[in-house]
């Protein structure tokens, strides 16, 4: 028998085009509800200074609400000033009518859904993409350990508010957990698209565009140009690699010390070797990862690591840094090597991955394998009868409590 469509509302403080992992994992689990016939609507920040409605090519309708870009604190985040967020909110859940609502993040969307949930009754679950590491880095660091407490006491109040939780990682999970969350939690994967991350030619135009060298061993890197991501640890790892061997590291994205890492380059003497290339699309992405050899994951505030699954996915070998979420998927010696965050640990595993061609071949076969159980149409699966369940459990709640 055919499953019941659904209609699902999904809310997120990031985006597309504003690119972070949870952005990222927003718009495909909404493109990829709306493939399977559910009908799905995104609440997300405007683009400019007023609210607009916009309907994407899978049919996703996004009610983006007016916000502004916050640059000198995060060049990726826009923050919501509308001072009656919660009426436009309201409206879109009684004009939309869910059946469930999705939220992304305890932050102004997510409240502001939640208060909609309450009134209208309607079931809600959220996802955990937060991990303070990632906002505290920008804030002085004597305040650090008090914000981290402050976020995560913040977090706690909204999301046991919610009617079951998700997160793509055990340990996702178990930080959860260990703050005190007791309700009902369950591990999703983030998912993965495989046919968009096949091998394929790599073109003479990308290469030319980028100063890209061809046939060298090729380091890559993708994700935000910030500080959780440890580049000047790649960096300083290359520049001791390159002493005894030829290489080149491509790091993709943006970022707000992108200039930062541009200058240590230069001070390691490693700059001819390193290509920055800032945002780029889609399709320069897939030839990139095709191009590269092995994949590098420095980042140590990760509760899955898209980027990484993507490389994976890529069939890339991948180095990965032995904290949070990441030796989840990469087993050390199987499909890569797990490295502590330092330079002289990182450049002896460059050394040793690269050294066996047989052994690295093997790591990418096992990165594909591993992968596998990341497949975006078990996480939508998954999501589904999350969806069902709780649907269901406040129906039965509902009728209970008007007798």
């Amino acid at each position: 028998m055919e499953k019941k469509k659904m209609r699902i509302l999904i809310a997120n403080e990031t985006y597309p085009p504003n690119l972070n992992g949870a952005a990222t994992f927003t718009q495909r689990l909404a493109q990829n509800l709306s493939k399977k016939g559910h009908i799905v609507a995104v609440i997300a920040p405007g683009l400019k200074f007023g609210d607009h409605l916009e309907i994407d090519n899978c049919g996703v309708a996004i009610h983006r609400v007016r916000s502004l870009p916050v640059k000198m604190v995060h060049p990726n985040f826009r923050v919501i000033v509308k001072p009656d967020i919660y009426t436009a909110v309201r409206k879109i859940v009684k004009d939309f009518k869910p059946d469930v609502i999705h939220i992304q993040n305890h932050f102004t969307l997510g409240r502001a859904c939640i208060k909609a949930a309450e009134k209208t009754h309607t079931p809600i679950i959220g996802t955990n993409h937060f991990m303070p590491d990632n906002l505290v880095q920008f804030a002085p660091s004597f305040a650090e350990g008090t914000m981290i407490r402050v976020m995560w006491g913040d977090f706690l109040r909204v999301y046991n508010k919610l009617d079951y939780v998700t997160a793509p990682s055990k340990i996702a999970i178990k930080m959860i957990k260990d703050i005190g969350y007791d309700k009902k939690a369950e591990v999703v994967s983030n998912g993965m698209e495989f046919d968009k991350f096949k091998k394929r030619p790599v073109s003479d135009a990308l290469l030319k565009k980028y100063k890209i060298f061809k046939n060298i061993p090729t380091f890559i890197s993708v994700g935000r140009i910030e500080k959780d991501k440890n580049l000047d640890v790649i960096l300083e790892a290359l520049a001791i690699y390159l002493k005894k061997h030829k290489a080149q590291l491509i790091l993709v994205g943006n970022g707000k010390f992108e200039k930062e890492f541009k200058k240590l380059a230069v001070l390691l003497k490693v700059e001819d070797r390193v290509f920055f290339t800032g945002k780029i699309s889609d399709r320069e992405l897939r030839e990139i990862y095709s191009l590269a050899d092995v994949y590098i994951g420095a980042g140590t505030a990760e509760l899955q690591g898209l980027s990484v699954m993507e490389g994976m996915a890529s069939g890339l070998p991948v180095l990965a840094v032995n904290a949070v979420a990441l030796p989840e998927l990469v087993k050390n010696g199987v499909n890569g090597y797990l490295f502590e965050l330092s330079a002289e640990d990182l450049a002896g595993k460059m050394d040793k991955i690269l050294k066996d061609e047989k052994r690295l071949e093997k790591m990418a076969q096992e990165s594909l394998k591993i992968i596998s159980e990341h497949d975006i149409v078990k996480t939508i699966a998954k999501f589904e009868r999350i969806y069902e369940k709780v649907i269901e459990e406040k129906k039965k709640s509902s009728s209970k409590s008007k007798k």
